[in-house]
């Protein structure tokens, strides 16, 4: 797995020299020529150094931590965003071009790459950065009114639950956004907090420092916080440190084990499914979970990703809470999502197993979102009368 991973990672960074080449050569057509035409050598420096700046501060934070690091990552994950935009306006641009040249539809008069058009798609991509940038900090309430079709024991008839997933709380998702998250999920004053997985990103460091975990103690509801441990916990290698932080700021983390609730419903807490590949300890089977529950009584699983669903079906779960997909983050990654999930985003029913998919609170890579929504999940759920 390892080996595939360096590969994967290789070929990623393959592709994104090539992508930034090709943007770097588009701009220089179209602008430098124009403006600058003699500081050529000094433009291929500079979008050399943004273009290195995530992977090599990324790098860098793991032996050498520090404030310059930081920098780099902050300003490296805003150009993976601008460079994936500029990639994408002139690869479109370039192939209608070509198009045209058959069908001949526009009237491109020889040179198509002018001072115009480099322009026009530089502002565009600000543009959707500053957009971006603005609406990955404004976060939504969404409301579900579910209904289990189980009875609840000991009179239980209502629960009120709010979900949070894929805070990714670190450098680039920090105490501010937290500080927010927390004030927005209290003020709804609810029975129960869960939170299925991706709370930590990859860097834990800058989540201790910035003393999040004591502003995750402030969480507060009637019944407890419950979470589960997401990809991201596991990607560094920082599960266990990420356990034991979360742990101290109050959240149960259920890790492929249940708890029973007021004697009334159980919550299930399900190991990410990349636990196995990454940490070399796969998660149990569902059924093993669930051996000795009551499957009478109501059932509320966490699962980090929206997968295994047949599974959770079978099993007898009446629902399921879940993010990982971000629902795409930045347009159109989205179609993506949708494709390799059966259901990336919302609300999903198979008789009476339902799902809800969390777009998530916060951002991975670059801290933007375009086409998606920053969410925190309120859920009112009625259960069968006595």
């Amino acid at each position: 797995m390892r080996g595939k991973f360096i590969l994967l990672i290789a070929g990623v960074m393959i592709l994104y020299g090539i992508g930034n080449y090709y943007i770097g050569l588009r701009i220089w057509q179209s602008v430098g020529l124009v403006i600058l035409p003699e500081l050529i050598s000094y433009y291929w420096t500079i979008l050399t150094i943004f273009a290195g700046m995530y992977l090599v501060g990324r790098l860098g934070a793991i032996y050498f931590p520090g404030d310059f690091t930081d920098r780099m990552i902050f300003l490296g994950s805003y150009w993976l965003a601008i460079t994936f935009y500029l990639i994408l306006f002139w690869l479109s641009y370039d192939i209608l071009v070509y198009i045209n040249r058959f069908l001949a539809v526009f009237p491109f008069n020889g040179n198509y790459v002018s001072l115009g058009i480099g322009l026009s798609i530089l502002t565009v991509t600000i543009c959707i950065i500053i957009y971006g940038t603005r609406n990955a900090r404004t976060p939504i309430i969404r409301r579900y009114d579910l209904t289990i079709n189980k009875k609840a024991a000991g009179g239980c008839g209502e629960l009120h639950a709010v979900v949070i997933s894929d805070l990714h709380l670190g450098l680039l998702v920090g105490r501010e956004q937290l500080e927010l998250a927390v004030q927005l999920i209290n003020n709804l004053n609810p029975d129960l907090i869960l939170m299925p997985g991706d709370i930590i990103d990859e860097n834990i460091g800058a989540f201790v420092e910035n003393g999040m975990p004591e502003i995750l103690a402030r969480l507060h509801s009637r019944i407890g916080v419950f979470g589960v441990l997401g990809s991201h916990e596991y990607i560094w290698g920082h599960s266990e440190k990420s356990l034991a932080y979360l742990r101290q700021a109050g959240i149960t983390i259920l890790r492929d084990e249940y708890v029973k609730i007021l004697d009334s419903f159980y919550i299930v807490g399900r190991d990410d499914l990349f636990s196995g590949q990454l940490v070399g300890k796969p998660r149990q089977k569902l059924s093993a979970i669930l051996e000795d529950s009551d499957r009478d009584l109501p059932i509320i699983l966490m699962d980090h990703q929206p997968v295994c669903l047949d599974e959770a079906e079978g099993q007898g779960i009446d629902l399921q809470l879940s993010g990982h997909t971000h629902h795409g983050q930045i347009f159109p990654l989205g179609l993506i999502t949708q494709l390799y999930f059966e259901n990336d985003w919302g609300y999903l029913s198979r008789g009476q197993y339902q799902l809800v998919v969390s777009s998530g609170f916060g951002t991975w890579g670059p801290p933007i979102r375009v086409g998606t929504i920053s969410e925190i999940v309120d859920i009112r759920i009625k259960f069968l009368p006595k």
